[in-house]
């Protein structure tokens, strides 16, 4: 799955979470329906399984088809900043003893965007032992420059 969409899908799944189990604020809530409603906008074809993913938000398989139905979100700029914003409100949640129960607040908040891109180097790109992204973490056309020889693509 491409990073955006699976974040997008995180996203609506969480949102359905909340809205199920009658933690949602009226912000997560107004912004879950913004979410399902674009997805559904941009792409005709994915309602029934945005339909599927509410049906049961927990289904990773149901997740997978989804992002594979609105892979391409990443050049939607409406998409993924509705997105991000129902993920910072499912964030605003924590200290919600009900919804602590539910939800892995660190999966929710690696599912925001981070990304790598175009970078050469003869040392280390990127290492963390323990690390939060604020956001999706994709890395691409990363060139490992070996000692004193040419750049290498990895």
């Amino acid at each position: 799955m491409e990073p955006v969409s699976l974040s997008i899908v995180t996203a609506l799944a969480a949102g359905a979470i909340a809205a199920a189990k009658d933690v949602a604020t009226s912000t997560v809530k107004d912004t879950y329906a913004a979410l399902k409603r674009l997805i559904v906008d941009r792409n005709k074809k994915a309602a029934p399984f945005v339909e599927a993913v509410e049906a049961n938000p927990t289904s990773a398989p149901e997740q997978q088809v989804l992002s594979k139905q609105i892979a391409g979100a990443a050049d939607d700029p409406e998409l993924k900043k509705t997105a991000a914003a129902l993920l910072e409100a499912l964030e605003g949640l924590k200290n919600n003893p009900r919804a602590a129960a539910l939800f892995d607040f660190g999966k929710l908040r690696a599912a925001k965007n981070f990304e790598l891109t175009d970078i050469e180097t003869s040392g280390t790109v990127l290492k963390a032992d323990d690390a939060t992204f604020d956001g999706d973490f994709k890395a691409t056309n990363i060139r490992q420059k070996p000692a004193g020889g040419p750049t290498a693509k990895n």
